[in-house]
């Protein structure tokens, strides 16, 4: 099946200016030949042809057609790039049309499949194709450009490199030296320095999750402190009922935004009361304090005009490992020795007056958020790696610790570690596809949509 030609619609269906149709394989010149009305015979590749796509004379659209010849190409094949008017009537049309010419529909992910069998890229820049289509940040968008453009794959070749020069110094000892037990501090330098880079690495998975995900923010407090109306200035709509009467909120509502390129989930948890006897309610708050647990940060809520209770103080306690941010809300209504009680409570802590209602200081709200951005931001790391990816790097973390302890203990010899370095080395060859499973490969391109 290689050897087919394969063509698909590579932008999304629908009506729109220009719909993008790619074929790939031996017969892409023939096609094109067959179905346009003023490409030549003799193409020339990369330049852009106006013509017309035909069928027995009759035209059937205007459009734009690019040659890429092999193996300058993104698949290293023969390839056609063909820009139509985006209507599904026309595209169904021409895609008929073209697959009555010797070719076949497109597998999903078979053209970046391609690319990877050519050796256009590998493993790890074919699955960061798929993951950059998806992304839901532009900071993670950015980080799989990373692994697109080979920073990852230059990183894993670099260790490959160490490990390599490495087992060559233990194949001369076993070949040149009677006693092949190794005691050479250099060697285990080699190999932590090697540890560093994938420590590194499998340090920054949350961070990964993070960036595709966004973070997870929880909006605390005891019932009727305003966390419904918090939830909704930040949604910019009435996404929870807002009562005076408490307890209104009896569960957790969350809703999605972007901040500065970011995802952020947005929980307004069920407000808590030592007091509540229900139990609805009491599942809510338990739900609630679960919630606070599970999250990135909280945006802890007191108010203003009543008295601060034991409740305020087991929601912060409870808020104690997380970024926070504390805010007393309704300062328009504010009870000035209440006031006083709640700086004196919490006299180690940072707090900002606001009110919900009158639109005051909300900006310490967005300040908060747009702080949590920037920390992500500012991370030390130019890629990112997927859950495959992270668990070939722990197998290789492991062998590697393996080998510090076998050459420290002195109950190995020289044999058995260079064995371990070789399974080392394959665990990378399987990271950058250089050794791979169909079954996995089959896996990964799966995931692709057709046409890319």
């Amino acid at each position: 099946m290689d050897d087919d030609t394969i063509a698909a619609l590579s932008t999304p269906l629908g009506r729109g200016g220009i719909a993008l149709i790619r074929v790939s394989g031996q017969n892409t010149l023939d096609i094109i030949n067959n179905i346009s009305e003023k490409v030549p015979k003799k193409v020339i590749p990369k330049r852009a042809y106006h013509t017309f796509i035909v069928d027995k004379l009759k035209r059937i659209d205007e459009c734009i057609i690019t040659f890429y010849k092999e193996p300058n190409s993104y698949t290293g094949e023969n390839v056609a790039e063909i820009s139509i008017h985006s209507n599904p009537f026309i595209i169904e049309e021409v895609l008929g049309l073209i697959l009555k010419n010797n070719a076949r529909g497109a597998l999903p992910g078979e053209f970046t499949y391609r690319a990877f069998k050519n050796g256009k890229m590998d493993l790890i820049q074919a699955e960061s194709v798929n993951e950059l289509i998806n992304a839901n940040s532009k900071y993670y968008a950015s980080m799989k450009f990373g692994n697109l453009e080979g920073k990852l794959s230059e990183l894993m070749k670099k260790l490959r490199g160490n490990l390599i020069g490495l087992g060559i110094k233990i194949e001369t000892i076993i070949e040149f030296e009677e006693d092949q037990f190794l005691d050479d501090i250099d060697i285990i330098y080699e190999i932590r320095e090697s540890l560093k880079i994938i420590e590194k690495i499998l340090l920054n998975s949350r961070f990964t999750e993070i960036l595709d995900k966004g973070l997870n923010v929880v909006i605390a407090g005891k019932v009727n402190v305003g966390k419904s109306s918090l939830f909704n200035l930040l949604l910019m709509e009435d996404r929870s009922i807002i009562s005076h009467i408490p307890g209104t909120t009896r569960d957790f509502i969350k809703e999605k935004i972007h901040i500065n390129g970011l995802p952020f989930e947005i929980t307004d948890v069920a407000g808590m009361d030592k007091e509540v006897t229900g139990s609805i309610e009491k599942e809510g708050i338990k739900r609630s304090y679960e919630k606070i647990k599970k999250s990135d940060a909280v945006i802890f809520m007191l108010d203003a005009s009543r008295e601060l209770n034991e409740t305020d103080l087991n929601i912060f306690n409870s808020t104690k490992c997380k970024e926070r941010l504390v805010v007393v809300n309704k300062i328009d209504i504010a009870n000035k020795k209440i006031l006083k009680q709640i700086r004196s409570n919490f006299m180690k802590e940072k707090i900002y007056e606001i009110s919900v209602k009158k639109n005051i200081n909300i900006d310490v709200i967005f300040s908060f958020l747009n702080g949590l951005v920037n920390n992500i931001k500012n991370r030390d790391i130019d890629f990112i790696v997927n859950y495959r990816q992270m668990n070939l790097l722990k197998r290789l973390d492991g062998y590697l610790k393996t080998l510090i302890n076998m050459i420290k203990t002195k109950k190995s010899n020289a044999e058995i570690i260079a064995e371990e370095i070789r399974s080392a080395i394959k665990v990378i060859a399987e990271l950058t596809g250089d050794i791979s499973n169909d079954e996995i490969l089959n896996g990964i391109f799966s995931k692709f949509c057709i046409g890319k």
